[in-house]
């Protein structure tokens, strides 16, 4: 990409957005249609403390990827969208109007498309937007778990421990995925090492916010369950015990 691009990138990784401001500004101009170059120049407009103009770009992002079904990702542009509105209102003398949370009535993602919207809003009102910088450690087998995770952009990876006590790959996850449901819905230990393969945003719920919402709209446990278990095969719980067989 052009070195414009490059520098700007270099630029915000040092927190210096003021002065990546402009070079973002220019590459959006060239590149009108890429959201991931819109993000970022959110992103710096929010840390130079352009805060309204921020949200604009935030919300503009957020309707593309609405408009792509790309849910996930919109939910996590508009948890950042949030968290500047949050800041515009502590220095304000009246809060701004709330942003209507959802734009499509089915967003097409797995987790959130076994919800109705009311179920769905409640859940994603209790979701935390939360980041990993490559080769960070998320959840680690053993360790109790309370608290499951939507991945809304970039990748993990996922390990076990296999024969010998040694670290065995499983599989990759992507935008969209999620994992940690069962030590949420279970109470069972995280019976896997998850890690950030790239720089990596998270929607986190944690089991007491999940319980809010259960409190709310007690259907939702059922419809998880559920879903838990149609998806069952497809787990990280099922590819653990696909490997222990193998290795037996």
């Amino acid at each position: 990409m052009a070195p414009e691009t490059e520098n700007a990138a270099t630029l915000l990784a040092r927190r210096e957005y003021t002065r990546a401001v402009p070079l973002l500004a220019r590459d959006l101009a060239k590149y009108p249609t890429n959201p991931r170059i819109r993000l970022q120049y959110a992103d710096a407009l929010a840390g130079a403390g352009s805060h309204e103009e921020a949200v604009g770009q935030y919300e503009e992002t957020a309707k593309y990827y609405d408009d792509n079904g790309l849910t996930v990702q919109a939910i996590a542009v508009r948890k950042k969208a949030e968290k500047v509105r949050a800041q515009i209102a502590a220095s304000a003398p009246a809060p701004p109007a709330p942003e209507p949370m959802f734009t499509r009535r089915v967003p097409k993602s797995p987790f959130f498309e076994v919800l109705s919207d009311e179920e769905r809003e409640a859940l994603v009102n209790e979701m935390e937007l939360e980041q990993h910088d490559e080769g960070h450690v998320i959840i680690s087998e053993g360790q109790l778990g309370s608290s499951m995770y939507v991945i809304a952009s970039g990748e993990v990876k996922v390990f076990t421990t296999g024969k010998d006590n040694k670290p065995v790959y499983l599989a990759k996850l992507g935008e969209g995925d999620f994992f940690g449901e069962v030590s949420v819905l279970t109470g069972k230990p995280r019976t896997a090492t998850i890690t950030a393969s790239q720089p990596t945003e998270l929607l986190r719920l944690d089991k007491e916010k999940l319980d809010n919402a259960l409190g709310k709209h007690p259907g939702i446990r059922k419809v998880l369950d559920e879903f838990y278990r149609k998806r069952a095969k497809h787990t990280v719980e099922a590819m653990i015990e696909s490997m222990k067989k193998r290795q037996g």
